[in-house]
């Protein structure tokens, strides 16, 4: 792996790496991306994640290493630093402001619910805190506590402005990037820089993209626009003090068109509306808001004032303006001109319904954007569907380049010989009414063959809510449930540590697990993990598949399937040592056709529908497990 970045890198070509888990593939790409941005006079190597946990990893384990080593042997100095965006650190100046912030102010007023109490918190948490990064805070932040500590890129009045722009948290990171070999960044803040163009990181001309299979969907994200009632209505509340009488009735009469029109389309059902053209009566609403909110920041701009908190509370106020203008503009332009390459949807399983427009795909804008200019290598345990890589280049827009080399680096471990995979094929095939009972049953006799050590992952809430209710009545060992907004680091570490629990959630527990040893002994998966059918971005991608005359549910139904299944099985052998049973209580990986080509993107696994010798493996690996304890 090593040897294959260092070409491209020296070719400026790309690499597309699988991986899997034991190769150490993180010392795989910074060993050859230290070689070469130690080499070079400036520029950095930008190294991008998915998840915190691997940022962590980057930075307080793999780094270090490589880092002492060029030191102790090469007397190199290697200099490396994390980047993120401006919001996910403490706003100084918000913090410290003398005019009250009416997100704080609002927060604290409310005392002893759950959000004053974390504000509280918060606060003296910021009040404290020498990096100011939101990640470093013990627990998870909730959204409008956070709100109300940070500010946004459009928010942020620039530190030459700002009373506290020598101390500014991310005002110092960037700083110490500028000047660092290696950046860790994340996919959102690499999708704002190369796809929207702000240019958010230091000089580069290498990439390296960690956790690949994640980049489509989050690159997708970084670039959707989203609108809601609550959302506007905040941004021009908090105007209304600074624009003329005439301008805050027009953005009221705006934000009263938006929620009419929302409601009106939604039809009052908690469902997901695609919108194949915009309704007259959204395009009326979208444009008001424009319109109106551009007025109200031509008053805003006109203000001038000598107190730099007064002008910084009117920055905030005019950049959250800008945002929504620029929101409500985007989706209209999508909507209207672009609308056979976006897809434009109302959600209403929130409080309020809430307008979307996301990209169909953005495999041009990646090619043109990022794989035209750089070096880029991509990597991940998980890469391939169905034996190739395919879907993947596709999905990143080179699948033709003749600067492209796919590679599959394979794995250390003996997965036939160290895991199973079973998959339960007496049981009917799961329906829409959720997770049966015989599967419930299987999953129970699963669990107690373990005794317990299982992780257990579902494809939705409702699956989990009702399996965690059967387990708790009908196993004895502990019983770990994931619940919406829960933090899974904590879940995770809990799971790790007590050898006989069983942990049960949803997709967040899919990637990212890293338990080696008994205590995770199984994998339990309660279906395939197909996407749902009101998901309108990847069912609009399938239908635009068969449209050009190719198979939507195999280009993409099954590749994310196919993925997701990777990721999920993957959980189980972490180590040499480990050994181990994925379960998957889905009759059709086994009995339908696509079955085998699932099963060819997992780790090859010993397969098997025999439930009885899946028990009796399961029950051998848990009598060793105590007995390894035993005194």
């Amino acid at each position: 792996m090593i040897q294959e970045i260092a070409s491209a890198i020296s070719r400026n070509e790309h690499r597309v790496i699988q991986a899997g888990t034991g190769t150490g593939k993180s010392l795989g790409y910074l060993i050859p991306s230290a070689t070469f941005a130690l080499s070079q006079p400036h520029g950095a190597v930008i190294v991008s994640t998915a998840t915190l946990a691997l940022q962590r990893q980057l930075l307080e384990k793999d780094l270090p290493i490589l880092a002492e080593v060029l030191a102790n042997n090469f007397g190199a100095s290697l200099k490396y630093a994390v980047l993120k965006g401006r919001s996910n650190y403490v706003c100084l100046q918000k913090l410290h402001s003398t005019i009250p912030d009416p997100d704080q102010e609002s927060l604290f007023e409310i005392g002893t619910s759950a959000l004053g109490v974390q504000a509280i918190a918060v606060r003296e948490w910021a009040e404290s805190t020498n990096t100011g990064d939101r990640d470093e805070y013990p627990e998870e932040i909730d959204a409008r506590v956070w709100r109300g500590f940070s500010v946004s890129r459009r928010e942020c009045i620039g530190e030459s402005k700002c009373t506290f722009g020598e101390d500014c948290f991310a005002a110092k990171r960037r700083t110490y990037a500028s000047d660092a070999h290696i950046v860790v960044t994340n996919h959102a803040l690499l999708a704002i820089d190369v796809i929207e163009g702000i240019p958010v990181l230091p000089d580069h001309q290498v990439v390296i993209i960690d956790e690949g299979h994640e980049i489509v969907d989050r690159a997708t994200s970084a670039i959707t626009s989203e609108l809601s009632v609550g959302t506007v209505e905040r941004a021009v509340s908090a105007a209304s003090s600074l624009v003329d009488v005439r301008t805050t009735q027009l953005s009221e009469d705006a934000v009263s068109a938006l929620q009419v029109a929302l409601e009106t389309l939604g039809g009052g059902s908690e469902n997901i509306v695609r919108l194949m053209e915009l309704p007259p009566i959204l395009i009326e609403a979208l444009t008001l808001i424009r319109d109106s909110l551009g007025a109200a920041i031509t008053d805003i701009s006109s203000i001038k004032s000598d107190q730099p908190d007064v002008t910084a509370k009117n920055q905030r106020i005019r950049g959250g303006l800008e945002e929504i203008h620029d929101i409500a503009g985007s989706i209209l332009n999508n909507g209207l001109a672009h609308a056979e390459s976006h897809v434009v949807w109302i959600d209403h399983f929130g409080k309020m319904p809430v307008v979307h427009s996301a990209p169909l795909s953005v495999a041009a804008i990646l090619e043109s954007a990022l794989f035209s200019e750089k070096c880029v290598v991509v990597t991940s345990a998980t890469l391939t569907t169905a034996g190739n890589f395919d879907a993947v280049t596709k999905s990143l827009g080179i699948y033709a380049s003749s600067r492209l080399e796919t590679i599959d680096v394979g794995s250390p471990f003996d997965y036939p010989t160290q895991g199973i995979l079973y998959v339960a094929a007496h049981l009917d095939p799961p329906s829409r009414e959720g997770i049966s009972m015989e599967a419930l049953d299987d999953m129970g006799e699963l669990v107690e063959a373990a005794d317990g050590r299982s992780l257990i992952l579902c494809s939705s809430w409702r699956a989990v809510e009702r399996a965690s209710e059967y387990l708790r009545v009908r196993v004895n060992t502990p019983i770990l449930v994931q619940r919406r907004g829960e933090s899974a680091g904590l879940l995770v570490d809990r799971f790790a540590h007590d050898p006989e629990i069983s942990l049960i959630g949803t997709l967040t527990l899919w990637q990212g697990v890293d338990v080696p040893g008994p205590s995770c002994s199984q994998v339990i998966i309660d279906r395939i993990p197909f996407p749902r059918p009101d998901d309108p971005v990847m069912s609009a991608r399938a239908r635009a598949v068969d449209a050009a005359g190719g198979s939507g549910f195999s280009a993409v139904t099954l590749a994310k399937a196919g993925l997701l299944l990777a990721q999920a099985s993957g959980r189980l052998i972490r180590s040499s040592t480990d050994r181990g049973v994925v379960s998957v209580l889905d009759s059709r990986l086994a009995t339908a056709r696509y079955g085998a080509g699932l099963r060819a993107s997992m780790p090859p696994l010993w397969f098997t529908t025999n439930k009885d010798s899946t028990l009796s493996a399961l029950q051998r690996l848990a009598k060793e497990a105590k007995e390894s304890k035993a005194p």
